[in-house]
Order: C-alpha cells, then sequence, then structure tokens
C-alpha cells in the first residue's frame, strides 16, 4: 500500500483543484470511504471462510488499484465517489489478507521484530514515492501524477495477483497440499 499512501498525499489538491470540490464535498468523499471499508469488512466477514488468504491479498490489491484508476480519472464527484467507494471495499479484503497472512507466517516471538522491520522499510519506500509522485505532479499535472501512480500501483498488483495464485507463494497452501 506504498503507492496508495503515496497517491493519497495529492489527494486534497487533486479533489479541490482538478475537480473543483468544496470542503463539504471533500468530507462527504471521504465519508463514502469509510462506508466503503466498512461494507466490505461486512462482506469479507461473510465469506471469510470461502476465500483464501493468498486471493484476498492478490485480489482486494487489485480491487484497490482499479478503485484508485477510476478516482484518479474522473471528472465528477459521482465518479470519484465510485472510486473511493471502490478502493476502500476492497481495502478491506486486502487488508484482512495481510493480517492473516503475517499472524499465519512469522512466530508470534518474531512478529515484533519482523513487523517493525516491516514498518521501517514500508515507510522509507511511502517517504521515495510521496517524493517521486510529488515531483510527477509538478513537472506534469496533479491528475497526471495521480494517474500515472495509480497506472504503477495497478501492474504492480497485477503481478502480486499472479504470484499469489501460485501455491509456492503461500507457505500454508503448501503444507495442506503436502499433507504436513
Amino acid at each position: 500500500m506504498v503507492m496508495a499512501t503515496a497517491i493519497d498525499s495529492l489527494e486534497v489538491s487533486f479533489a479541490t483543484k482538478v475537480i473543483h470540490l468544496s470542503e463539504s464535498e471533500y468530507g462527504f468523499l471521504l465519508s463514502i470511504a469509510g462506508a466503503g471499508i466498512m461494507i466490505g469488512a461486512v462482506v469479507n466477514t461473510l465469506f471469510a471462510k470461502k476465500l483464501a488468504t493468498n486471493f484476498l491479498i492478490g485480489a482486494g490489491s487489485v480491487g484497490v488499484s482499479l478503485g484508485y484508476l477510476l478516482y484518479a480519472s474522473s471528472s465528477s464527484f459521482q465518479t470519484m465517489g465510485t472510486g473511493f467507494f471502490s478502493l476502500s471495499f476492497a481495502l478491506a479484503f486486502a487488508s484482512a489478507g495481510f493480517q492473516t497472512f503475517y499472524q499465519n507466517s512469522i512466530p508470534v516471538d518474531m512478529m515484533g521484530r519482523v513487523g517493525s522491520i516491516y514498518g521501517l522499510l514500508e515507510s522509507l519506500l511511502i517517504i521515495i514515492m510521496t517524493f517521486l509522485c510529488g515531483m510527477a505532479a509538478h513537472i506534469f499535472s496533479v491528475q497526471g501524477a495521480v494517474i500515472g501512480g495509480s497506472l504503477i500501483m495497478l501492474l504492480s498488483t497485477i503481478v502480486l495477483l499472479l504470484c499469489t495464485l501460485k501455491p509456492a507463494f503461500y507457505k500454508i497452501s503448501l503444507v495442506k497440499k503436502q499433507g504436513i
């Protein structure tokens, strides 16, 4: 979600300067995103036993990227709202998948250390990508930077989806298949 955070740094500028939303419309837009993640969490709970963790991570991430791309290419409040709802709905699945993967894959006595290292690397990447998105907005345009970042995110999440659908990617899939 490094790219999502970097793109989010341009969100207010995009909403107010490109789409020309008022402060209250932007606030309502954030409420739509909140509704999306709440509804996504409820739907995720209903299908929790039926969806594999690797599918949650991969498909959820692609869904987030598609929502960002819809938001990035929007020219109206309605389209932007649909993008926000979609990305936050899918985020509930991606987050649940990642947290499940983390809890199932990292020994309890190592979780703090692994989480700290992961957090450090994620923070560094967020700083770098936020800087690059800001530079792209300065050189090109805010909308161009948001669309470009969304496309990069979509391509990388498609690769992630293809990788996560391979059983070797997810250790527990191997354990279940081999009966270990």
